[in-house]
């Protein structure tokens, strides 16, 4: 009897067991079920529309998961808030239309802020090992005025993921007293949800970007400061090759390869190698110059970096200390344009150095400038700017400067008497710092440069108004055009004199008197000019005496054995209705 009970309570405890272990499976089972419905519909609940910025995870098939760490839920909570505040942005603040920008913004908006860049350079930029321990630490600093939203955080976002944490200190953004609502509290709120070492200062009137730019640097904590354009893009492996230039040398500027961002289409190639070094036309113009030959003697490779005459502007890297000890960007110059020459000059002259580093590569929107400058109208601080660069450092050569920019507006932006004072307190750190002259620059430097000579009256390339093409000489001295202008360089350099000789390299523009062709001939003396062949540049039309009437060049297809098919420079009867007939040089002075 008693074996009996004890076996009638066994089956009762296997079958209590039973149903506890059911119970529990079910629980288990529908628990596993809600976990995986509950976030999502929750999600979806929130986002109703399409978010092109922070985009949704795709759902796959089921899979187990493993469970997401604390620090991946706080990453997607960060996620979900700033694409919720990127929303609110765009959709609750007015913004001005794509012109104003002077770039495709709706296309930016439609872009993701945190996208991703193919990263085309060469395996040798790539590959190579950095000590990031020894590499120095730096600050961005970035001013901003009414910039367009969607490229400002994409240059931040670009920032925070393509440069090494441990080397990035701080990015400093200087809000030059904006009026777009979307650059207030909002932005703010943005940049303290993204990260803790994005500061914004915000100046309480407009003081533009040159001074932005010091004040930013002024609070960098960083012992590199790199200023950019807050409309630029950095590229994988950007910061790396720049922070090594640096370490390498004390007294060097560098400059990272700048490539375009589509205007349109807000993309970019970053392929794309640098074959260009920085340089000024006599109009203070930044203009490109073809890498010189000879340079490619010393790199091993196409992507070492190589010294530069002037800094292109949008992104300099430089050591805080050195940038200190040259003076720094002159704080007399107003609101923007200039202070790239001046910085160049001063390095070069004062015994530094500046160079491109092809391997960092950073993109750059190249758009209209719609910067305020104030009472001022843009062309005169522009020029004010720029005259105050050369009456610095630019010695006699600053003749040149003012005769061509006197051509364009006249008269000429004038200095107050502190302006005047301030301007000789830089020429004295120029003198305390040993510089040497401009015409060593020239020689030692930017040897491409052409310097023409005071009895010139223009200068430089010669080009078509109808076909956008420009003079250069045939092997065999015959004149003909070409497309690859608006590059400064010996061979498409002439000069027209006030004796009427028009000069190529030493030597004169005449032309064959059985095809009316031209070609390079020696010059007449000055006093044989009179009774020979001179030339006239008026009103867009480059003329020659021809007995008793003017006869005109033009750009026309050779029919004669002479190159064929080609387009070549022959004088015609001057005819106002012939659209090849109009050219221009590229200074006057």
């Amino acid at each position: 009897m008693k074996s009996s009970e004890m076996r009638s309570r066994e089956r009762l405890l296997v079958l209590s067991l039973v149903t506890i272990f059911c119970f529990l499976l079910t629980t288990v089972v529908l628990l596993g079920t809600l976990s995986l419905m509950g976030p999502y519909a929750s999600k979806n609940d929130h986002l109703k529309t399409k978010n092109v910025f922070y985009p949704e995870p795709k759902t796959e098939a089921v899979r187990q998961k493993p469970a997401l760490t604390y620090k991946q839920v706080t990453n997607n909570k960060k996620s979900y808030r700033l694409a919720s505040l990127l929303q609110k942005m765009l959709k609750t603040h007015p913004r001005p239309a794509d012109d104003y920008f002077g770039f495709n913004a709706t296309r930016s908006d439609e872009i993701s802020v945190k996208r991703d860049v193919p990263d085309a350079r060469p395996s040798e930029c790539k590959n190579r090992n950095f000590k990031y321990s020894s590499l120095p630490t730096l600050s961005i600093v970035t001013p901003f005025y009414n910039e367009a939203l969607t490229p400002l955080l994409r240059h931040v976002h670009a920032i925070l993921s393509r440069t090494p944490p441990q080397l990035l200190i701080e990015v400093i953004l200087v809000d030059d007293n904006s009026t777009f609502s979307y650059l207030g509290e909002d932005l703010q709120e943005y940049f303290r949800i993204l990260d803790s070492r994005i500061r914004i200062i915000r100046n309480k009137e407009r003081k533009g970007l040159i001074l932005s730019r010091l004040q930013g640097e002024e609070e960098a904590r960083g012992e590199v400061v790199v200023f950019l354009d807050a409309h630029m893009e950095v590229c994988e492996g950007w910061a790396e090759p720049l922070l090594e230039r640096i370490k390498s040398q004390p007294s060097i500027v560098v400059q990272a390869h700048p490539i375009p961002i589509n205007d349109h289409t807000i993309g970019l190639d970053t392929g794309t190698r640098a074959r260009c070094i920085g340089g000024f036309g006599w109009d203070m113009r930044y203009i490109w110059f073809t890498l010189p030959p000879y340079l490619n003697q010393f790199r091993g490779s196409d992507w070492e970096p190589f010294p530069t005459p002037v800094l292109q502007g949008s992104c300099i890297a430089v050591r805080k200390s050195y940038f200190n000890a040259v003076g720094r960007f002159d704080p007399g110059l107003e609101i923007w344009g200039g202070e790239h020459f001046d910085l160049s000059f001063n390095v070069w002259m004062t015994g530094g150095r500046i160079e491109t580093v092809p391997c960092s590569v950073v993109g750059h929107i190249y758009k209209g400038n719609k910067y305020s400058f104030g009472s001022n109208e843009k062309e005169y601080t522009i020029f004010k700017n720029n005259l105050r660069v050369s009456e610095i450092w630019m010695d006699e050569y600053i003749f040149f400067v003012r005769a061509a920019l006197s051509h364009i507006r006249n008269p000429l932006p004038v200095f107050t008497e502190a302006e005047l004072r301030s301007l000789q307190e830089r020429k004295k750190l120029r003198q305390e710092r040993n510089s040497k002259s401009f015409a060593w620059f020239l020689k030692s430097v930017h040897t491409e440069q052409m310097v023409p000579s005071k009895e010139d009256v223009f200068f430089g390339e010669i080009k078509n108004t109808k076909s956008e093409q420009c003079w250069f000489v045939f092997e065999d001295e015959y004149v003909g055009t070409t497309v690859r202008c608006d590059l400064i360089i010996k061979e498409k350099t002439f000069s027209l004199d006030r004796y009427g000789r028009l000069k190529y390299l030493g030597r004169c523009v005449g032309y064959e008197e059985s095809t009316f062709l031209l070609r390079i001939k020696e010059c007449p003396s000055k006093s044989e000019s009179k009774t020979s062949m001179t030339w006239v540049h008026a009103n867009d039309s480059l003329m020659t005496a021809y007995h008793s009437e003017y006869i005109c060049a033009i750009q026309a297809k050779s029919t004669f054995p002479i190159h064929t098919g080609k387009d070549l420079v022959q004088l015609q009867m001057c005819d106002k209705q012939k659209e090849y007939q109009t050219w221009t040089f590229m200074f006057r002075f």
